[in-house]
């Protein structure tokens, strides 16, 4: 028995919180956040399926209400992210054999506890800008199909974010640069964490640091450190190397540095000094009463509503070979079988609304995948840990029915009272 079902009922574990966070108690059923409703009906039809691995290391339903919401779900945040890391995973091989590479840039700054989040992002996204716009930047990186001095192909900016009590929103972006290799003009990389360094790479970090200064985030005292931490660069060569001999095993990491980093939902503990959660860790601290928590959680969700997880450059999927880019909503909503599983059972509606009124979604998979092993006594045994949930008490409402296609925006939908 692995670890990866106990991982997965957490999330379902997490967004139980987060749905209690997230809905407004006498707003219109059709105004509260989509992922309030998550996991919480069937898309169609009058059963769901139970689908288990065979060596029981995971375990889902099929047929269920997806929210897409990689901001504010747990559990659409873990299958997109990992959709986008094969994608992303694939772009790079794709890259390596037309003779590129793959560069990693992160771009962070100064930070300080008590600023708004919205705040932040809206003066962070004005230095990317200017960074952007700059003389040094276009003649490194190049603009509208000049690859600059690194010859580069094109690049995909995620967004992320952590916080800490001590110094408060961290946001941060990595981007995935495809170049010529060697283009930076670099050497083995300076340290164990495998940043590189270059007379380019110095010349971006100096207009990082001014375009930060022009956006109001650097200030005079802080420009040594910003330059030393402001912007780092890993990859090059090595990852060519380990794409090459790997393929899409990308054991240099990138694309799951690039789409995973904001959906960690580890175990956490205390909050202490100058430590760092994840969005979703602050769920569990929400969950144990802390208001800094939950008040941080919902300031995100508000500030990231309507952002993109993932931008590409345009022109570099088609230049790469690859087909258009699925949407959230889609990646979620996914139902395609792994080869590893096998619909063991079934469930109904009113089983749904009986696991979720007791707040035993979660608990229910750790059961599929542990003892649902024998596939011919399977529905036998779902149904016999259904009859035994219906005897506990209520711990909320139940089946959410959704009219219509679900693709987490606006939609008609009516709620129905608990079995």
């Amino acid at each position: 028995m692995t670890g990866a079902i106990y991982r997965k009922a957490d999330r379902l574990g997490l967004l139980r919180i987060a749905q209690g966070l997230l809905y407004t108690k006498g707003a219109d059923v059709k105004e509260q956040h989509a992922t309030c409703w998550c996991h919480r009906g069937l898309n169609s039809g009058e059963a769901a399926g139970v689908w288990r691995t065979t060596d029981g290391s995971n375990a889902r339903l099929s047929g269920v209400v997806t929210c897409g919401n990689v901001w504010a779900c747990p559990v659409c945040a873990a299958k997109i992210c990992e959709e986008r890391r094969k994608d992303l995973s694939d772009a790079m091989a794709a890259a390596v054999s037309m003779g590129k590479t793959g560069y990693l840039l992160t771009l962070t700054f100064p930070h300080e506890a008590d600023i708004p989040l919205g705040e932040l992002l809206e003066k962070f996204g004005t230095a990317r800008q200017k960074w952007a716009n700059s003389r040094t930047y276009k003649r490194i990186m190049g603009e509208k199909g000049n690859g600059g001095e690194i010859g580069r192909l094109g690049s995909v900016t995620s967004l992320e974010v952590t916080v800490g009590k001590a110094n408060g929103w961290h946001p941060h972006v990595h981007v995935l640069v495809i170049a010529d290799r060697l283009g930076f003009g670099e050497g083995d990389p300076v340290n164990p964490a495998g940043d590189l360094a270059s007379i380019l790479i110095e010349e971006l970090k100096g207009a990082w640091v001014k375009a930060l200064q022009k956006a109001g985030l650097c200030d005079t005292h802080q420009v040594s450190d910003t330059f030393a931490h402001g912007l780092n660069v890993r990859g090059g060569e090595r990852a060519a190397e380990y794409i090459a001999k790997f393929g899409r095993d990308e054991r240099w990491g990138a694309s799951s540095e690039i789409t995973k980093g904001h959906a960690k939902v580890g175990t956490v503990g205390e909050i202490a000094g100058d430590m760092h959660f994840t969005p979703f860790q602050l769920l569990d601290f929400a969950h144990q009463g802390n208001t800094w928590a939950r008040a941080r959680f919902a300031e995100y969700v508000a500030a990231f509503h309507g952002r993109r997880m993932l931008s590409w450059s345009p022109g570099l999927r088609k230049s790469i070979a690859l087909g258009d880019e699925r949407d959230d909503a889609d990646l979620a909503a996914d139902q395609t079988p792994a080869p590893e599983e096998t619909m063991v059972a079934t469930i109904t509606a009113d089983d749904l609304s009986v696991l979720t009124s007791r707040a035993m979604l979660a608990d229910f998979h750790r059961y599929v995948a542990e003892w649902c092993v024998c596939t011919e006594s399977a529905q036998a045994d779902v149904n016999d840990y259904l009859a035994w949930v219906r005897t506990l008490p209520k711990a909320g409402r139940g089946l959410v029915t959704v009219k219509g296609a679900f693709d987490g925006r606006r939609r008609a939908i009516e709620t129905q009272e608990a079995a």
